[in-house]
């Protein structure tokens, strides 16, 4: 599967208020699926910063902005097998050169990140989300999160029996992640 792009903008504040929930030890917990694409992303663009590719990886567009290019959908993937280990560098780390880019500004940047069985999360450990289409790249993002297919089908087969609304308009859910 072929994941589409999506933009983000992501403000100073924003980066140094998930930096302090990480030092405080407090979970990140996103409001839907694109946000939580979008954290994931600025993880793995926050960690590339300080590695090899650092120089080529941000471009100020102007005093108050930081272009901080593409994430391809399986990047994360490879660099984590890459590291011998699930990340390559811990979140604050990464979060602390995402505000250092910014600088009082914003970064901005693309994902095409596919968050499916098997990722390595970096930061969500929850979810607030609907209830999805069986069939969609959603479901794998709540299946990673979830840790498999088959306790996502459990949480559907709940949400079917209390007929919880699906989709855009119906209910929604606070999902944790699965521990290791």
């Amino acid at each position: 599967h072929e994941m589409h792009a999506e933009r983000f903008t992501v403000g100073a504040k924003t980066l140094a208020d998930v930096s302090a929930s990480l030092a405080a030890g407090r979970p990140i917990i996103p409001v839907g699926t694109t946000s939580a694409r979008v954290l994931e992303s600025l993880y793995w663009m926050g960690a590339r910063m300080g590695g090899e590719h650092s120089q080529h990886t941000t471009q100020r567009r102007g005093p108050q902005s930081v272009e901080l290019g593409h994430l391809p959908q399986w990047e994360p993937y490879a660099k984590a097998v890459a590291s011998c280990s699930r990340l390559p560098v811990p979140p604050a780390v990464a979060f602390e050169r995402l505000e250092a880019a910014a600088a009082g500004g914003q970064v901005n940047g693309s994902t095409s990140l596919l968050i499916a069985p098997g990722y390595p999360f970096a930061l969500c450990e929850g979810l607030v989300t609907n209830f999805h289409a069986p069939d969609s790249s959603l479901m794998l993002l709540v299946s990673a999160l979830l840790g498999n297919a088959s306790r996502a089908k459990e949480v559907y087969q709940h949400a079917l029996a209390q007929k919880y609304r699906f989709l855009s308009y119906g209910d929604s859910s606070l999902l944790l992640r699965a521990k290791d």
